[in-house]
């Protein structure tokens, strides 16, 4: 998530009547005029007194019911040892991936799925090429891989070029394993998804790839091997 404003972990906003109660919507619309330009999304209480949550860009941030202070850090329960804050930024990522239309990504599945994992790639990173290498193995542990396209080096760029090509192929599959093994692309063009979802993954603060996002929206971060990851989705499961 990019706020440029909160390089601390509280900010002061200033302007606040306490006359009245403020509403989710007034403490949405607080935000919106102290960080310009930050998407603000749903405004909800928190599990403490006096604290609102805010998912702001694929994030969660906390603002104080009078409006005057906005926090961020994870909240955490003492008792449970959950991170509530984790969690929300679960939430969030999982509805933001559900709302993708699904024939828009490139999705490797089994018969019978049992489990999805989300893939933000980049088809020119080494560490996603490594990561494709497995993709039989995770389907036959019925875990399917959809991938959504990001292209680190960002619009305009050969990779984001590359990608497009992919993402209009004939064969879809076949041109992201080809690009994944580096045999060339047929350069294509069509009413693709490369820029959505390349603008989806920034405001969901991914940053490198290959980014692994399970069907709870919890993020992994980079590469993981395959083993691993069947192992958490076994132990999700058993959960």
């Amino acid at each position: 998530m990019r706020l440029p404003l909160l390089c601390a972990s509280a900010l002061i906003l200033s302007g606040v009547s306490a006359a009245a109660p403020l509403t989710e919507k007034d403490l949405a619309n607080r935000i919106g005029k102290a960080l310009p330009g930050i998407e603000v999304g749903a405004v909800t209480r928190a599990p403490v007194d006096g604290l609102y949550e805010v998912a702001l860009e694929g994030d969660v941030v906390y603002i104080s019911a009078d409006g005057r202070y906005l926090l961020k850090g994870d909240l955490l329960e003492l008792d449970s040892r959950r991170n509530l804050s984790a969690e929300h930024r679960g939430q969030v990522r999982l509805k933001a991936l559900k709302a993708v239309p699904p024939e828009t990504m490139i999705e490797f599945a089994p018969e019978d799925t049992r489990h999805v994992l989300y893939v933000y790639t980049d088809v020119d990173c080494g560490y996603c090429r490594k990561f494709h290498q497995q993709v039989g193995e995770l389907n036959q542990a019925g875990i399917a891989v959809r991938y959504l396209a990001f292209p680190r080096a960002g619009v305009g760029s050969e990779s984001f070029a590359k990608s497009i090509s992919v993402w209009c192929a004939k064969d879809r599959q076949q041109a992201l394993t080809d690009a994944k093994l580096g045999k060339p692309v047929s350069p294509a063009t069509c009413d693709n998804p490369v820029k959505r979802q390349y603008d989806l993954g920034q405001r969901m603060g991914i940053q490198g790839t290959p980014a692994l996002i399970t069907d709870t929206g919890e993020e992994l971060g980079g590469y993981v091997p395959a083993q691993q990851l069947v192992q958490f989705f076994k132990g999700q499961a058993g959960s």
